[in-house]
């Protein structure tokens, strides 16, 4: 399970993620093209508005993946510690383990 917690309008609201679906899996593979092209072409890497584009796609994937439940200002205005949550669930969607090696179980 993933878990998050935002707070919105000054209350602290908990959201809950039980498992990554497959659209999930389909953004995070999305995003990874994403990066990858601004990697991949010099021009791009060196350039501070494709990395805010791609850091604004990254977010809104999150609030996608927790079905627009939050919005992108939501998570910027959220501690830096979320970041963990939002980038174990990125590398787990797109199949990836956890650092804590994490065995994949089949559902």
């Amino acid at each position: 399970m993933y878990e998050i917690k935002l707070k919105i309008g000054g209350v602290e609201k908990t959201f809950a993620k039980d498992f990554i679906n497959i659209a999930d899996n389909m953004l995070a593979v999305e995003h990874q093209v994403r990066q990858t092209a601004i990697v991949n072409n010099e021009k791009s890497f060196h350039d501070p508005k494709k990395h805010h584009t791609l850091n604004e796609e990254y977010l809104k994937m999150f609030v996608e993946m927790f079905g627009n439940q939050f919005s992108v200002d939501d998570l910027k205005q959220a501690d830096i510690k979320l970041l963990e949550t939002l980038n174990k669930l990125y590398i787990d969607a797109l199949g990836g383990k956890s650092e804590e090696g994490d065995e994949k179980k089949e559902v």
